[in-house]
């Protein structure tokens, strides 16, 4: 699969439980070649270019974040970056400061995240 058929991710990274699921899931996805990772700092300080690379491409942005703050989907829209699929790895039954990390859940997350991709393709 090429770059240009690929999803694009980014996740939180927070500090919590629920941050580290999010992240976990789009490192997975971008090792196991499904996505391209987006840089979140980046585009939290407007990044110009990168912003503009992720309008200009015509594949699914997909934003993962660890809890209803949703920081990862506000830094989005401020960049002006609005066409996305949002996630929050609490949708998946993880509950914040509480459910361990397990393989099973990042898997969970990441092969409903493949077949979103998918439907969209």
């Amino acid at each position: 699969m090429e770059d240009t058929q690929k999803i694009q991710v980014v996740s939180c990274s927070g500090a919590s439980n629920t941050g580290k699921y999010a992240d976990d899931v789009a490192r997975r996805l971008a090792v196991a070649g499904h996505a391209n990772l987006i840089c979140l700092a980046k585009v939290a300080i407007g990044d110009e270019p990168l912003i503009n690379g992720i309008k200009s491409k015509s594949v699914p942005v997909v934003v993962l974040d660890g809890c209803p703050f949703n920081c990862a989907e506000v830094i989005m829209a401020r960049a002006g970056i609005t066409d996305i699929i949002h996630l929050n790895t609490t949708d998946f039954g993880i509950i914040k400061g509480k459910t361990p990390v397990t393989e099973d859940k990042i898997t969970e997350i990441a092969e409903h995240i493949k077949n979103l991709k998918h439907e969209k393709a």
